[in-house]
């Protein structure tokens, strides 16, 4: 019980580890901003598509999953100004593989609920053209 009131009275003191984790690193912002652009691409928000956000934000961002509504909060306050190819623009400069692996990371999104939406394609060629990647790069990734 007191672990628990000093562990909240120290959040929101120093807020959140994982939200002040995403605010420090400008490379995380931007991914997890794309993953949510693609969440709500075809219009509608799936519950697939939130599972699989939080699956990711686990296992590739280290982000527990109760921390996943604070993260997205943060997201929506502070990241609503930035666009899409503004966030991809900030990975244009990284490794192949780093590039390869965000757009994995907006596939598997697109991909939740078993479709892949036209508003879903577009915004992940147009990610991948900012990012230098040909259709075939693509290709490639759908098919893993």
């Amino acid at each position: 019980m007191a672990g628990g009131i000093l562990g909240t009275i120290r959040e929101f003191v120093e807020g959140n580890k994982s939200v002040r984790r995403v605010a420090d690193d400008i490379e995380l912002t931007s991914e997890l901003i794309l993953l949510v652009r693609m969440m709500f691409a075809d219009g509608e928000l799936k519950r697939e598509e939130l599972a699989n956000f939080t699956r990711l934000c686990e296992t590739a961002f280290a982000i527990p999953p109760h921390d996943v509504a604070k993260v997205l909060r943060y997201l929506k306050d502070f990241g609503y100004e930035i666009k899409a190819e503004n966030a991809a623009a900030l990975f244009a400069d990284l490794s192949v593989a780093r590039k390869r692996a965000l757009l994995v990371h907006m596939l598997s999104i697109a991909k939740s609920d078993n479709e892949l939406h036209h508003d879903e394609a577009e915004l992940i060629r147009r990610t991948a053209v900012i990012l230098g990647l040909t259709p075939a790069d693509i290709r490639r990734l759908r098919q893993a």
